[in-house]
Formats: C-alpha cells, structure tokens, sequence
C-alpha cells in the first residue's frame, strides 16, 4: 500500500467519521424536539384544554417500548434510540392521565383491538425466538431473521395505533393540539435524517421515522386551529 493509498483510506475513514458525529448530533436534536412536544402536549392536557385518545396513548406506550427493543436488538445506536425511549416513557405518563380521568381501557373499535393484541403476540414471538435460542432449537442468523420481521410488523401496527386518534382529529379538531403534533412530525423527520446517515436510507429503521414524521403531520393538519369551532363537537367512541 502506497502513500496516496493510505491517504485516501484516512481521508474517506474522516469523511465517514464526520458524517456519524453529524448523524449522532441531529438524533439528539431529535430527541429534544420530542421532549419538547410532549412539554407542549401534557401542559395542555394538565389544563384540560385537549382530550388525549386513550385508545391510541395505551397503544403507543406498549408499542414504542417493544419497538425500541426491537431496534436496539437490530443495532440502533444510542442516539438514534433517544426519540423512541422519550416517547415511550412520556406515552406511559400521557396514558397514565387518561387513566386518572377514568378513559383508559380495553378499546371499543375491533381495529384498535387487533392493533394491541398484534403489539402483544409480536411480544411473545419476540421472547420466544430469544427461548429458542437459548435451547439451541434456533441459530443466531435464525433469530436475527425473525427480528428484523417482527420489526417490520410492529412498524405496521403503528398505522392501526394511529386509527383511533386519526377518527377523532378528524370530527373533533379541537380534542388535539396542532403544535405538539407539528414538533413531533420535525423531530421524526431529523431522527429519519440521522438514520439515513446513520445506517443508510434503506435500513429496515427507517420504517419508523419515515412514517411517524408522516402520521403525526397528518394529525398536525387535521387539528389546526382553522378548522376548530368550525365543525359541531361530538363525541367518537373509541
């Protein structure tokens, strides 16, 4: 190996080596954007000046804990998991003031029923390939496959998670609270940036910024101020 061989090593080792650094910086931005929406939500909830959807906060605090496993165990970095582990934590608190006002429970709505129970039979698929593993009836390869599925299925159960909420902001925009929403659509879309530079604009982790940024946009739009006051306020089951 030459001296120019070498240099060129060290300089794409430095490239590489800067863009991580960048990558790693805007998932703690992303992070910060999403303890500052939940800031911004649970203030208004506190005041009672928006109604959370029970049925979609007890969905996103079991869901989001399994989800960070899940990505944890396909070798997210720390920084990346920093936006999925405070919204896990914070949806549990968010759930918990549903619960104190007597609206969390088991859901009405069959989707939202086929949502939750997906999130828990992923939970025992997940800790069974692990108890596989451990007997040695499965190899690590094996294993691995089946993680990568059951993120990409526990992906998929935050459409449906998003059922419930979606029906609501939809015929009661004033339920919600358009700028918490548009600060978690940003801090999904920096967190699906530092992904990509991350681990590559393929990697089966950028199923959960991509369509976060999306679904909690959409849920910014149909809960703008605009449109509060200007529809008859009714009650959806859910």
């Amino acid at each position: 190996m030459d001296v120019y061989q070498t240099l060129g090593y060290g300089f794409h080792f430095a490239h590489w080596y800067r863009l991580l650094l960048f990558s790693e910086q805007i998932a703690i931005v992303a992070g910060i954007l999403q303890f500052f929406g939940y800031v911004l939500y649970i203030r208004q909830a506190l005041r009672h000046e928006l109604e959370p959807n029970p049925s979609t906060w007890l969905m996103f605090a079991y869901g989001t804990a399994l989800l960070t496993a899940l990505e944890l165990d396909m070798g997210a970095s720390m920084p990346l998991l920093i936006l999925p582990i405070v919204c896990a934590v914070l949806s549990v608190y968010v759930a918990y003031e549903c619960w104190k006002r007597g609206t969390l429970g088991w859901p009405d709505e069959w989707e939202d029923r086929a949502a939750f129970v997906a999130d828990l039979l992923l939970t025992v698929g997940y800790i069974g390939a692990w108890v596989l593993l451990a007997l040695g009836d499965i190899t690590p390869a094996v294993r691995a496959q089946a993680t990568l599925w059951f993120l990409v299925f526990s992906n998929a159960t935050t459409l449906t998670a998003f059922t419930p909420l979606l029906r609501d902001a939809y015929s009661n925009p004033d339920h919600e609270h358009a700028p918490s929403w548009l600060v978690w659509s940003m801090a999904y879309t920096a967190l699906g940036l530092a992904t990509a530079l991350s681990v590559g604009v393929y990697s089966p982790l950028m199923i959960y910024p991509v369509s976060n940024a999306m679904l909690h946009g959409l849920v910014a739009w149909l809960a703008r101020p605009s449109r509060h006051n200007r529809l008859p306020m009714q009650r959806v089951s859910v």
